[in-house]
């Protein structure tokens, strides 16, 4: 068990996890900036983005290192033994929004735990709950999947498994690849599904797009910049496989009549009553087969 309780003394070292700006350099927390002037070290994902993010923050002459998500694990501890030796707060950025989502940050926090260093957030702004209430979908259940796999079978596999989740899905996507996108998801949800593209937050381009899969494929219009992907839950029910009708029926024929049984499997599996009492017919007649053998 790992308690961490960064407040209940002033002690360090501590790690703050610094969320910046997805777009407006307004959307910066007074925190944030407090925090940022006060590190002893900033460790950031780029420190050529950081550098201009701190210039414009008008803060300056600060240590800056590298921890992005190929050196993550090995430079973490490298950063966290430095802290705790000469007792220093360290923050951390991402290159946009908010550390560990989709983002570097994770691993720091997790051999922060291991090692005893205390950890805090410095909330802010993020571009995936931000396009969540703009997009008019079901914000009270959602489930955020960061980036699609780039390969085509894999997404359509990846997608496959979701196709009948209630609850609204949320991806980022490259603008180069959200065409590609769009048609594969027509193919695996259908064309009546409602989808919403939300471009560029919180920049002056920022644009949210809602509508039927049908209505993207006929858009001609370009998608650019930063995009966020959101997928209306299903209202559909799942149907069951046949494979698992089958198993149902022989463990409820052990106990119940073919008629009674599938109109009590036809209502946990979106399935017809009719498709049901079928398989359970070839079920009987392979047994019958099999004894006779």
């Amino acid at each position: 068990m790992i308690k961490n309780n960064p407040y209940l003394n002033d002690t360090k070292p501590i790690v703050y996890l610094v969320s910046t700006p997805i777009g407006n350099i307004e959307d910066i927390t007074l925190r944030a900036l407090r925090i940022l002037k006060e590190a002893d070290i900033i460790a950031c994902e780029d420190t050529r983005n950081t550098s201009r993010l701190l210039k414009r923050l008008n803060i300056e002459n600060k240590k800056l290192i590298s921890l992005y998500a190929q050196t993550e694990e090995k430079e973490s501890i490298n950063i966290l033994n430095k802290i705790i030796k000469e007792k220093l707060t360290l923050a951390y950025v991402s290159d946009a929004g908010m550390p560990g989502i989709s983002d570097p940050g994770s691993l720091l926090v997790k051999n922060a735990y291991k090692m005893n260093v205390k950890v805090s957030i410095i909330p802010g702004a993020s571009a995936c709950l931000s396009a969540l209430c703009l997009s008019s979908f079901d914000s009270a259940d959602f489930s955020f999947y960061g980036f699609l796999p780039t390969k085509e079978s894999a997404k359509k596999t990846f997608l496959e498994e979701l196709k009948f989740r209630k609850e609204t899905l949320i991806f980022y996507e490259s603008p180069n690849r959200i065409k590609d996108t769009i048609k594969t998801l027509a193919d695996v949800f259908q064309f009546n599904r409602r989808i919403s593209i939300v471009r560029e937050l919180t920049k002056i381009h920022e644009e949210v797009i809602t509508g039927e899969l049908n209505e993207f494929l006929d858009d001609d219009s370009e998608y650019k910049g930063e995009i966020v992907l959101l997928i209306e839950g299903s209202k559909e029910e799942e149907k069951a496989s046949d494979e698992k009708i089958i198993e149902l029926l022989k463990e409820g024929l052990k106990k119940e009549s073919l008629a009674s049984l599938s109109k009590s499997i036809a209502k946990l599996t979106n399935r017809s009553k009719k498709e049901i009492y079928e398989i359970g017919l070839k079920i009987k007649s392979d047994c019958n087969k099999n004894r006779h053998l």
